[in-house]
């Protein structure tokens, strides 16, 4: 699932517990509403069970206030949702530095500087490994 305009783009790519938020480009509030909205479905689909959120943001650029106030009100909704891991993947220290910004002003947990990663399949074996700790714990 693909929203895009002019300035940038926002894929989601489910891979069995595994949400991937793919961004590139420019970020306006338009893309992140139509990637919350989607991104919420997708977790609906999970039926309150554990699953891991991963960020694929090499190509990503930078993010309009208005977006990052739609990132902001996103990861308040996304609380609870059972998400057990999320791991980031920045090529940009522009956007490493809105997105601590972002999880500051929601008062997320997450603590950023733990859960970056230089590639995907790093990315990936770090949040199944995290998803596999949370089934032994059940």
């Amino acid at each position: 699932m693909e929203f895009k305009n002019h300035y940038g783009s926002v894929r989601i790519i489910t891979e069995g517990p595994i949400v991937i938020g793919q961004f590139s480009g420019n970020i306006n509030a338009r893309l992140v509403n139509d990637f919350a909205i989607n991104l919420k479905k997708h977790i609906t689909a999970f039926a309150g069970k554990p699953w891991a959120y991963i960020s694929h943001s090499t190509h990503l650029l930078a993010t309009t206030p208005d977006a990052e106030r739609g990132f902001t009100q996103l990861f308040r909704a996304l609380q609870g949702t059972n998400c057990i891991a999320t791991a980031y993947m920045f090529s940009s220290s522009i956007v490493l530095n809105q997105m601590k910004r972002i999880i500051a002003q929601a008062q997320s947990p997450i603590q950023i500087m733990d859960c970056l990663f230089d590639d995907l399949d790093s990315a990936k074996a770090y949040v199944l490994k995290q998803l596999e700790f949370a089934e032994m714990a059940c």
